[in-house]
């Protein structure tokens, strides 16, 4: 890892991938940048995890707070009835192996992976999307389709529980200090963010 700022800091930095090729080189590096809103890593974190409870579609999901910036990832939504596709190398080849077979259920499965990005400030709204069609919709309604509520008592996160609409959500990291204080904040629109 490189960093523009060995004193204090940092608010750009390279991650370089530790494998290397024939001539020594590294074969990829990362660059991040902190962004307006992040809080400069002091401010508010917020890390859950779907949790698999058989009520709802059963695949995962991730949603990550850092300052008034949110990133959700869920799993791909698989019918069970997907085809292999064996000389398939990698997703592209596999799309189109089952495209070319008439096999649209095992290219939907594949490519049915969602995640995006939003800020609580605009009211958990996402702002940008791998499908297009869900800029501008509530992150709850793409994880959870319906109320929000968090059950648990005391400072210790990891026994609280966040439900949306019919899912149920572990908390993995946390700078909020209550369950009230997380419900607050998850079911405020047009949250200004503290930082």
């Amino acid at each position: 890892i490189e960093s523009n700022n060995s004193t204090g800091p940092s608010n750009i930095w390279k991650e370089w991938s530790y494998s290397t090729d024939e001539n020594g080189q590294c074969y990829y590096f990362e660059s991040w940048q902190r962004i307006k809103g992040d809080g400069n890593g002091a401010g508010l974190c917020l890390a859950m995890r779907k949790k698999n409870s058989g009520q709802d579609d059963g695949n995962d999901g991730i949603l990550v707070v850092v300052g008034d910036h949110f990133n959700y990832i869920l799993g791909r939504q698989w019918s069970g009835r997907e085809k292999a596709y064996p000389n398939a190398n990698n997703l592209v080849d596999l799309v189109d192996s089952s495209i070319d077979n008439g096999d649209r259920e095992t290219a939907i499965s594949y490519l049915s992976l969602d995640g995006g990005h939003g800020t609580i400030s605009s009211g958990w709204k996402i702002d940008c999307s791998i499908q297009s069609w869900n800029h501008g919709l509530s992150v709850f309604d793409r994880i959870g389709s319906g109320k929000v509520q968090v059950v648990g008592n005391g400072t210790d996160f990891f026994s609280w529980e966040v439900s949306i609409g019919n899912t149920s959500w572990c908390i993995y990291e946390s700078s909020i200090s209550s369950a009230t204080e997380l419900e607050q904040l998850l079911t405020k629109k047009n949250h200004i963010s503290r930082l």
